[in-house]
């Protein structure tokens, strides 16, 4: 168990999470572990595929953010777009209120391309959006967004901003951590040449950005592949882990800029007497039967 300290007025640590998919159970269990595990933490960065959705679906599981939010003293979810979020819908929001945040519930925030704040006095920029490398099965407008994809403007705008302390991202970069350049050498799932070529479009703009701003660390999402690197530029790349992985949890101290992986959610028990969640966040994972 890592326990941060508590510093009134100030934040001295901030969480940083990899894809959530709207998953609500994943949720109920990510928020409390971080309550668990660490002191003093109130803001979560999240990298993405967080779970933007129009409808009652996505109601609910932003009222669930909010629900386990409050329990955990967590004040604020700052996202850095995914690919699989409802970029028709972002689009206009951000197109609305340029350069600014748009607030989606009363702990969620999602950050538009490019986006600048500070936390600590360390600078973050954000740059959201990722190729679908499945888009090919997915139908325009429905489950996929060409909106998804950065823009050479996008870009532009992020790098003109400056050097920033962490970049956070959903899609990785060219020459990223080895799990997934291994991921992206193998082509496992078979991908056609039109969708790596689409992926590849998108990782070429992400690390202009990259390169741009130069920041010392990098967390990003949407690999699904949990690994860390240490350039010989002394710069790092994290790549977190989606909801039901190991290491979809890190805690970023701000003074230093060290992190570390959360353990995160124990293993989920095999039957829940109760769906209530008041219930299922005060009953600890050792007061149940979590046996194989």
């Amino acid at each position: 168990m890592i326990k941060t300290p508590l510093v009134p007025e100030a934040e001295t640590h901030v969480v940083v999470a990899g894809d959530w998919h709207g998953n609500i159970d994943w949720v109920g269990r990510a928020i409390p572990s971080i309550a668990r595990d660490t002191i003093g933490v109130r803001t979560i960065l999240h990298l993405g595929d967080f779970g933007i959705w129009a409808g009652v679906r996505g109601r609910k599981y932003l009222d669930a953010v909010d629900f386990w939010c409050g329990k955990a003293g967590i004040s604020r979810v700052l996202v850095t777009p995914g690919n699989h979020e409802d970029w028709k819908w972002l689009k206009s929001e951000f197109d609305s209120q340029p350069g600014q945040p748009v607030k989606l519930s009363s702990a969620v925030e999602v950050l538009p391309r490019g986006y600048r704040f500070t936390i600590a006095n360390k600078t973050f920029a954000s740059f959201g959006g990722a190729a679908s490398v499945d888009f090919e099965q997915r139908t325009a407008g429905i489950g996929w967004f060409p909106g998804e994809l950065p823009t050479e403007h996008d870009v532009a705008h992020a790098v003109a901003g400056g050097y920033a302390d962490i970049l956070l991202t959903h899609e990785t970069v060219d020459g990223g951590t080895a799990a997934t350049e291994s991921v992206l050498n193998r082509n496992p799932m078979g991908w056609s040449p039109e969708a790596l070529a689409y992926s590849s479009r998108s990782r070429e703009l992400v690390t202009q950005v990259w390169e741009g701003i130069a920041p010392k660390v990098l967390f990003h999402g949407h690999m699904h592949a949990a690994d860390e690197i240490t350039l010989p530029s002394g710069q790092q790349v994290i790549s977190l882990g989606r909801d039901g992985q190991a290491k979809n949890l890190a805690l970023l101290e701000l003074s230093t800029l060290h992190w570390q992986w959360l353990e995160g959610p124990r293993k989920a028990p095999r039957v829940r007497r109760t769906r209530d969640w008041v219930t299922q966040y005060m009953t600890r994972p050792d007061c149940e039967n979590t046996a194989d």
